[in-house]
């Protein structure tokens, strides 16, 4: 027979490939190779695998590996160096590389967070009690009809206030191409129609598009946000942009035209088992109609139909143990919401807790079973839940080159969409100029509005006087009986004096521990001004309410124990005097019981176990409490106006603190 001898004559493997991998030149014996063939001819360093073969990481950047800090252990990198190293992976430049426009970390849609009201927000820049599209299912008390989602009532023009984008701009001689809602036109076949249009003749071509898809909003009810499955639809979507910029790149236009790519709501987690069912409540279920699921709406069953909504507010307030929504009267909603102002919205309103939803009775295929529900997520939810963001992204030579905006809410893009196309925006709730951040050169530059009501002087009192009828225990030395009058304080007021944008009649108070703008007309402070410096608690203080010098109209019922209550707080003053000054009568507004109304807590002195939540559920932007009391903030500042603006439209959720 024949004996085959394999004679090895590399000795040495204790070489390292480490920058040599798949080196082109062989390696002379008795060195060890790594090169591709050193696996075959038995000659690999020792570390070949380790060096060579590295699977760790991928072989792709992915948009989370972007500027990633290196690792020796990947296959391929995505780290800022890459290139100048040669080892990036085949995608870092188009992906890591790229075209970079303006986003934000996410954008906040409009209460109720459904398709119909954001989407005619986006267009429009208003609310939805102002522009009429209150929800993706409503009844007009005047129209006596109703308004659905897949019925031919919605085509009806009369539903629809405001003016969209598109109208805008034919109105002010742009043309505009829209594909909106067409459920049974293919995405790919809108996308390639509206590269289509582009290539029409100057005189035909629109100026300004809209196209809107259903996913992945129709699988997400389906199959849930967190469902794997949805990843399928997600690339979809995302191969759909893909073809939009392609094609766009294909006509020379990737660096002329603007896109702008937005959501009109996020996805919860939801399931019929968490479901509020009202006949459990004990109401008269038959003198009412509801509007179940996400955002629950009460009205009567008929106009002629006994109907009492702040009974059905009463009877639905703390009534279970585990209750999962609230109600209100709309009027009482939190302003941040604006959903109160329009007829379309019913009396009663339940903000329901995150995942749930509410209904009349239990449904009899839930009873069956509970897999027949056929959704597992749902939208519609309070705002200012982080389930219920979307997405804000700006693209083109019009928008400032990789930059990131702060959070804002979906009533400020028609401001943006009409500067991009050089329209005067129609009127809308958003703030012009707070999204000027967002452009390279902003068209639109704002300014600070005029003051109409300035402070009057403090006029020198006719009489000075002790008794405002009330039965008070402590004496009040008579070093204190005057209230001292200070210029203008940078501790207590660093933004400037609030300025007053209406006709009034008020006088500037200064104290140690406060300013505040005191109204002739109301005799209560128009805004009080403070800086907490430390939280200091002292003992129980006089309920006595003094009266100031100048302030001989103020006396009244306000000076009884329990029906007012001071804005200041005297535990925050430090010293005896402040303490005193605080319990002035300029310091008092009326405290009415139904400001703690919304909690459930038998003891009504254990405020830690409400006051919170309750300031937070009701938290607003500062442009909301202005437009609320006609005020006007930060009016001294070293930052630009459109900075300002956009403080003033910032809200802070808490979302972190959940």
């Amino acid at each position: 027979g024949i004996t085959e001898v394999c004679v090895c004559v590399w000795s040495d493997f204790s070489g390292s490939c480490k920058g040599r991998c798949f080196e082109l030149k062989e390696a002379e014996p008795p060195s060890c190779r790594c090169d591709n063939l050193c696996k075959t001819y038995l000659s690999c360093c020792s570390d070949f695998d380790e060096q060579c073969l590295k699977t760790a990481g991928g072989f792709e950047c992915s948009r989370e590996r972007c500027g990633e800090i290196r690792n020796e252990d990947y296959a391929c990198h995505c780290s800022d160096d890459c290139l100048l190293r040669g080892d990036c992976c085949t995608n870092y430049r188009p992906l890591c590389k790229g075209l970079c426009g303006t986003h934000a970390p996410h954008m906040r849609p409009v209460y109720p967070s459904k398709t119909f009201p954001n989407l005619y927000t986006l267009a429009t820049g208003l609310y939805p009690e102002s522009h009429g599209i209150v929800c993706n299912s409503m009844y007009d008390p005047v129209f006596k009809a109703h308004f659905r989602l897949r019925g031919r009532e919605k085509l009806n023009h009369r539903w629809w206030g405001g003016q969209p984008i598109w109208i805008t701009a034919e109105k002010q001689g742009v043309k505009a191409g829209t594909f909106f809602w067409p459920w049974v036109i293919p995405l790919e076949r809108r996308i390639l129609t509206i590269l289509q249009w582009l290539h029409l003749p100057d005189e035909e071509r629109p100026y300004v598009y809209a196209v809107h898809s259903e996913q992945p909003d129709a699988y997400g009810h389906i199959l849930g946000p967190l469902s794997n499955e949805l990843d399928n639809t997600l690339r979809k979507i995302d191969n759909i942009i893909g073809q939009l910029m392609n094609g766009l790149k294909q006509m020379n236009l990737h660096r002329c035209v603007n896109v702008i790519l937005v959501g009109d709501h996020g996805m919860e987690e939801s399931h019929c088992e968490r479901t509020e069912y009202l006949g459990s409540y004990g109401l008269n279920v038959d003198a009412i109609t509801l509007i179940p699921g996400s955002a629950g709406r009460i009205g009567p069953k008929s106009a002629s139909t006994p109907y009492d909504p702040k009974e059905i507010v009463s009877n639905l307030t703390c009534k279970m143990p585990n209750q999962h929504f609230k109600p209100y009267l709309k009027q009482h909603l939190p302003k941040r919401l604006h959903y109160a102002n329009n007829r379309r919205i019913e009396d009663v309103h339940l903000l329901m807790d995150r995942k749930w939803h509410v209904a009349m009775w239990v449904s009899l295929c839930v009873c069956v079973s509970p897999a027949t529900c056929g959704f597992f997520g749902d939208h519609g939810f309070d705002n200012k839940i982080s389930s219920m963001q979307t997405i804000f992204l700006g693209f083109g030579p019009s928008f400032n080159f990789k930059t990131e905006v702060p959070v804002f809410e979906n009533i400020e893009l028609y401001n943006v969409m009409c500067d991009l196309l050089g329209l005067t925006p129609a009127p809308n709730n958003g703030t012009h100029g707070s999204l000027n951040g967002v452009l390279r050169s902003p068209p639109y530059t704002p300014t600070q509005p005029e003051e109409v009501t300035s402070p009057t002087p403090l006029a020198p009192p006719t009489e000075v006087t002790h008794d405002l009828g009330c039965n008070c225990d402590d004496e009040v030395s008579d070093t204190h009986t005057h209230t001292r009058v200070f210029s203008a304080d940078a501790t207590h007021l660093p933004y400037g004096r609030p300025a007053v944008l209406f006709q009034t009649s008020y006088t500037q108070l200064c104290h140690s521990d406060y300013c505040s703008g005191y109204s002739h007309i109301i005799n209560m402070p128009l805004w009080s001004a403070f800086t907490l410096t430390a939280q200091v608690r002292r003992p129980a203080t006089t309920r006595c309410v003094p009266l100031t010098v100048f302030c001989l109209q103020c006396l009244g019922s306000r000076c009884s124990p329990g029906k007012s209550d001071v804005l200041i707080s005297v535990d925050f003053s430090a010293l005896a005097e402040s303490r005193y000054e605080a319990s002035l009568i300029t310091n008092t507004v009326p405290m009415y019981p139904a400001f703690k109304s919304e909690c459930c807590t038998q003891n009504w002195e254990d405020e830690s176990r409400w006051v919170e939540d309750l300031l937070k559920l009701h938290t607003a932007r500062v442009r909301d409490v202005e437009l609320l009391t006609g005020l006007d903030f930060y009016r001294s500042t070293a930052l630009p106006y459109t900075r300002v603006l956009a403080l003033k439209t910032h809200m802070r959720t808490f979302e972190d603190d959940v």
